[in-house]
Order: C-alpha cells, then sequence, then structure tokens
C-alpha cells in the first residue's frame, strides 16, 4: 500500500475507535461486566473479551471509585469455574478469567490472599491442560484456539514454564503443518482458522533467534494461505467447531478475534504489512455488517448462534479491538513508508535505555544559560527534555500520544560546530527510536518548482508517523523571517506553520531543529505549540575537555597532562582560550599539541588555535546604535545575546 491507502485506511480505523467504549457501554452490566447481549447478566466469557479489548487501549478509569468497582468485578469473575453449562474448570473460561484479572489488576484496589490464591489455583489448571501440548475440550480434539488462549494467559502472568513450553512448541509445528497439508490438499477437514491460530501458538513459543530458516518459510507459506482462503467479501468461511455449548450449540472462530491476536504478533509483521490490502477488505466487511444503533453506538454480531437475533458484545469488542491493532500495524507501515519515500533504509524500533547515566555517555558537557544562571547543558536537557519524553514514550507504542505537558519538541541553537546533530542522534539512541534526518536536498529533488509539493508530502506523513526523532538540518533559509525572506522561503515558512502546529499536536514522535541562525527564524515557528524548548548548544567546557584523555588523530592525547608536561599551567587566558574551542577545533589542537617540543611553541598553538575557533569568526553584521555604520559580528557577541532565547 502507498500512504495515500495507508493513511486512509488509518483515518477509518481511527473514526470507528472513537465510538469503542460506547458501543461497549451499551452491553455494561449494572452490577459490573458485560452481557453477552444487551440487558442480560454479566457473561464471564464476554465479560473478559470486553475488558481486554478496552484496557489494550488504557480505557479503564482510575478513580478511587472505579478501583473499587474494579476489585469486585475482579472477585466476581475469580468466583467462576465455569461458564455457559461448560464443565467445571474447563480451559475455555479459566483462561478468560484469568486474562481478564490479570487485565484489570493494575486498576484495582490491591486483592486479598484469598483473590491471590484463587489466582495461583487458576494458574495451575491451566499449566496441566498444556500438558499434551495442544488443548482440547472432549470430545473435540486439540485446537490452536484454545491452546492459543490458554498460552497467552499463562504468558501475561509469567506463568509459562519452559517444559510446557518447549510440549506446546512441538505440538504447534507439528499442526502447523497439518492444517497446510489440509488446506494444500483441498481436504473436507481444511480451516483456516485452525491454520492462523496454529501459526500464531508456534510464533508465541518459538524466539525470532531459534526460528530456523524452514520454520520461516512455513510462517510465510502459513500467512499467504490463510489470507488465500479469504472470500470475495472479505470473510473466512466457517471454522470446524471448537466445542459444544449445551445451551447455545457448537462454538466457532470469529475473524475478528482471530485477526486481533494475528495483528499483535512482532515476529509476523513484515509478512502482515505484505498482506494489508487482503486486510483493508476485512475492514470493509465489518463496515458492511455494522448495526449502527445511535451515532456514537457501533456495533456487531457473530453470526455464530441463528437463535441469538441480537449483536454480540464479546464480537463488537473483538471487532474494536481489531481495529485498535490494525491501528498498531498501520503505524509501522506508516513509518516504513516514509523512510522509503525519502530513499533511506527501513527503521528499526529499538530497547529504550533505562537509566540517566545511558543518555549521551559520551557527551561532553557544556553551559547552558537559563534565566540569567550558567547550568550543565546535559542536566537541563536531561530533566527538561528527555526523561518527561523517556517516562512517557513506552505508551506511543501501545497508541497513547504524548499528553499536552510532555515537551517533545526542541530547536538546538549555536554556533556551527557543537555537536546538534549529534544530540538528536543521542536521544533517538536513548529512546531505542529511529532517527530520521531531513535536510533541504530532500525538498529539492524534483527542482525549486516542486520544493512546495515535496514540503507537503513529507510534512504530511509526519503527520502519520510515530515512534520516530525526527531532526530538520540546514533548514535555516527555509524558516527564515517572512518580512525578508526571499519568496521560496517565505512560502514554505507559511505552509510549514500549520504543519509543524499538527504534528506537535499529534503527539507521537520528537521533533528537533538544529540551526546556526535562530535570530533568523520567524517569530512563529518559534512559538509555544511548535517547540517546546530552545536550547543553546555550546562548545564543551574546559573541565569537560581536561577531563577527557583521549583526543587527537590518534585518540592518545591528555591535553591535561601534556599542557603540564610542558610547563603551561591553567590560567585564565589559557582556560579562555580552550573554553572557546569546539569539539573539533579541541581535537585538532591536541594533535598539533602533542608535536610541541616546548612552553612557547604549544602556546602559541594554543593562541592560534583560539583566533581562528568559530566563535571568533564573523558571523554577520549588527548594527551601530547610530545605524548608519556596521561593524564585525562574532559568534560569540552573537550567542551571548541569545544565550537568554533558552527555555
Amino acid at each position: 500500500m502507498d500512504f495515500a491507502k495507508l493513511e486512509a485506511l488509518r483515518l477509518l480505523s481511527r473514526k470507528l475507535l472513537a465510538d469503542h467504549e460506547s458501543s461497549l457501554n451499551y452491553y455494561a452490566f449494572e452490577g459490573g461486566g458485560f452481557g453477552h447481549v444487551n440487558n442480560t447478566k454479566c457473561s464471564v466469557s464476554s465479560t473478559a473479551t470486553c475488558v481486554l479489548s478496552l484496557t489494550a487501549r488504557s480505557i479503564w478509569g482510575n478513580s478511587e471509585e472505579t478501583k473499587a468497582k474494579t476489585k469486585k468485578l475482579i472477585e466476581h469473575m475469580l468466583s467462576k469455574r465455569n461458564s455457559a453449562r461448560l464443565p467445571l474448570d474447563n480451559p475455555f473460561t479459566t483462561a478468560w478469567v484469568l486474562e481478564a484479572v490479570t487485565a484489570l489488576e493494575k486498576y484495582a484496589k490491591p486483592l486479598s490472599e484469598a483473590d491471590e490464591l484463587l489466582i495461583a489455583k487458576k494458574v495451575r489448571v491451566l499449566q496441566k491442560r498444556l500438558k499434551s501440548g495442544g488443548v482440547s475440550m472432549k470430545p473435540y480434539p486439540p485446537s490452536g484456539y484454545l491452546t492459543q488462549l490458554v498460552l497467552r494467559a499463562l504468558q501475561n502472568r509469567n506463568e509459562l514454564p519452559d517444559k510446557l513450553k518447549d510440549k506446546v512448541r512441538a505440538w504447534a509445528w507439528a499442526d502447523l503443518s497439518k492444517q497446510l497439508t489440509l488446506i494444500q490438499a483441498d481436504s473436507k477437514s481444511r480451516d483456516a482458522f485452525a491454520l492462523a491460530y496454529s501459526l500464531i501458538v508456534a510464533t508465541m513459543v518459538t524466539p525470532r533467534k531459534s526460528i530456523s530458516p524452514e520454520q520461516s518459510s512455513i510462517q510465510h507459506t502459513a500467512v499467504q494461505v490463510f489470507f488465500d482462503c479469504q472470500l470475495p467479501d472479505g470473510t473466512w468461511s466457517l471454522s470446524r467447531p471448537l466445542f459444544h455449548y449445551p445451551a447455545f450449540g457448537n462454538a466457532y472462530c470469529y475473524e475478528y478475534e482471530l485477526l486481533t491476536e494475528l495483528l499483535q504478533q512482532d515476529d509476523l509483521k513484515d509478512l502482515l504489512i505484505e498482506q494489508l490490502p487482503k486486510i483493508s477488505d476485512a475492514v470493509d466487511a465489518a463496515i458492511r455488517t455494522a448495526y449502527k444503533l445511535t451515532t456514537k453506538v457501533q456495533v456487531w454480531a457473530s453470526g455464530h448462534h441463528p437463535q441469538l437475533a441480537e449483536p454480540e458484545s464479546w464480537s463488537t469488542a473483538s471487532v474494536y479491538h481489531f481495529f485498535y491493532r490494525l491501528d498498531r500495524l498501520l503505524a509501522e507501515a506508516v513509518r516504513r513508508e516514509l523512510f522509503r519515500q525519502l530513499e533511506l533504509p527501513a527503521p528499526t524500533i529499538g530497547q529504550q535505555l533505562a537509566d540517566k547515566e545511558d543518555f549521551a555517555p559520551k557527551m561532553l558537557d557544556s553551559l547552558v544559560t537559563v534565566h540569567g544562571n550558567p547550568l550543565s547543558l546535559k542536566e537541563f536537557l536531561w530533566a527538561n527534555f528527555v526523561d518527561p519524553i523517556r517516562r512517557k514514550a513506552p505508551g506511543i507504542a501501545d497508541g497513547v500520544p504524548f499528553d499536552s505537558g510532555t515537551p517533545r519538541s526542541a530547536i538546538f541553537f549555536g554556533p556551527p560546530g557543537t555537536s546538534k546533530t549529534t544530540l538528536a542522534e543521542d536521544i533517538a539512541t536513548f529512546l531505542g527510536w529511529p532517527l530520521l534526518s531531513i535536510d533541504p536536498s530532500m525538498l529539492l529533488r524534483t527542482g525549486m518548482d516542486g520544493i512546495q509539493v515535496e514540503a507537503n508530502s513529507i510534512f504530511r506523513m509526519l503527520e502519520q508517523t510515530e515512534q520516530v526523532v525526527v531532526l530538520l538540518d540546514e533548514f535555516d533559509e527555509l524558516v527564515r523571517d517572512r518580512s525578508d525572506a526571499e519568496q521560496p522561503s517565505r512560502l514554505l515558512t507559511t505552509s510549514m506553520l500549520p504543519k509543524l502546529a499538527q504534528i506537535h499536536k499529534a503527539g507521537t514522535l520528537v521533533f528537533i531543529i538544529a540551526t546556526n541562525n535562530v535570530s533568523r527564524f520567524d517569530l512563529a515557528i518559534r512559538r509555544r505549540g511548535r517547540f517546546d524548548r530552545l536550547i543553546q548548544v555550546m562548545p564543551p567546557t574546559v573541565g569537560a575537555k581536561l577531563t577527557k584523555n583521549n583526543w587527537g588523530e590518534n585518540k592518545n592525547v591528555d591535553i591535561a597532562k601534556t599542557l603540564s608536561s610542558l610547563g603551561i599551567s591553567i590560567t585564565d587566558r589559557v582556560e579562555k582560550c580552550l573554553d572557546a574551542l569546539t569539539f573539533g577545533e579541541c581535537g585538532s589542537f591536541a594533535s598539533d599539541l602533542a608535536k610541541a617540543t616546548d612552553r612557547d611553541r604549544a602556546l602559541s598553538l594554543l593562541e592560534d588555535a583560539y583566533k581562528s575557533c568559530t566563535l571568533q569568526l564573523r558571523a554577520g553584521t549588527k548594527e551601530t546604535t547610530s545605524k548608519e555604520n556596521t561593524n564585525v559580528e562574532t559568534w560569540e557577541d552573537r550567542c551571548k545575546v541569545e544565550a537568554k532565547l533558552t527555555n
């Protein structure tokens, strides 16, 4: 799918998800939980399905009153050993109860010791069911559906011993091969749902690093075959019965319940993105079969039991859960498409680093002036930018954007050579997010005439992109003050302003501009709501430079020791000269210093390095008080004036 189709599908999913909570509340039971259909008592499996659908999106209250009600709901669920007249301690009911309780615990008041004992008992019941690998409800044979249900309930509680995992793994790969054979042989026993659930189970219990080439090929084939079984209307033929409800009849698999589980398998993400056109057909089928009861209530029927004419809560919850998982998959697809269109390698999401010490470990600190006070740049960055992002960043993967109080955009400004780009890289590394560096050449791929179209395309994609640190580098001329900018820059600045505001409002990525000329920026660009922080980045401090002991081309020069060996003390003048050097300039000086044979030569080299350093170079012109003449403005002069911009 190209970006336009991905965007349209994602916007559709989000529009439907807007009715998620209100639609499930249609089935809410006054005493807690959810009925199977409207105005019926609390159903165990239906309640569990609704709970998992809502908590997956963090839609569950945290008030003290809600916590108390949630605890009562947990206690009610734990008291149930069966449902719908099924046998006591059957794997279907037990797994649903345990999974729902696991999802609700963080929203409830602390459980009692008696509750914990009931949980432990249900864990043992499910563990026993896995001793043969596949899970069944006699007289029906083991099924991938029940096995996966039990497996995920135990995995979510970290209660799956390796011995049981090994048994499940052996059963799942064998059953997956069997189901593939039945479909390819066009057997009467063919069942696309059984194939897909066995694939899910095999994937869940086999780490990616342990997948053999043959197993990887089987996974690829299984995904393709499953979607090849999709009917022209976007649905699949009814599965074989899983077990029997004494009061309702046979139980079957439901497309959207299956697709929900399939779409959250990270190890199948690459294969599923390839199938987005087919998944889109399933979206069309869901929209076509919805019951629109009110403007905010949209529900679905499974169609499994014709005697039940009403739409059901569990099938409705499954559809909404599917749309949520689809949105998560589409977020990944959009990110990849953005990088592809910019002709960059495919992005990968890594592990977020944990501690403050992990942030920019090789960074040489500098000073930043805030309200007239000199502060550590690294400390200021951590406290006012990186740490707030760190605390909220894991939620982005779950579809929870940054809240309004979390800073997620910044302008790094200062003289050339102060490692502003490296700082953006350090932030991306810390978060485990890919860095997307965009420079003006990407807007000029089709020439000056196409610059506006390219800018619109890139910024439109950024509005839909998540978990990326975006760096706009060398964009000074394209965001200049509109009062004195040339026509292309003026047009681009004007068009970028609302897009920057939209990206900021979406709150799903970190956005940084690195510039040497912040004073030329259009004031509207620097306004809050587009950029949360303006941070001046200056050369490293003298202390940081002298602490580092591996300067120079060969990484073997200790400046402090070398100066001392030549009889040079750190006087005010020496400190001033060293302080002005950027990281690169200090490295060049260290290489020259290593060749110095006496004190005078070393001091001469330092003076030369200082006089030619960036801070002493001309940065532009400034008007005198008479406004008739101009005098030279150095970077040092400009930086002193701009220091007050940091916030």
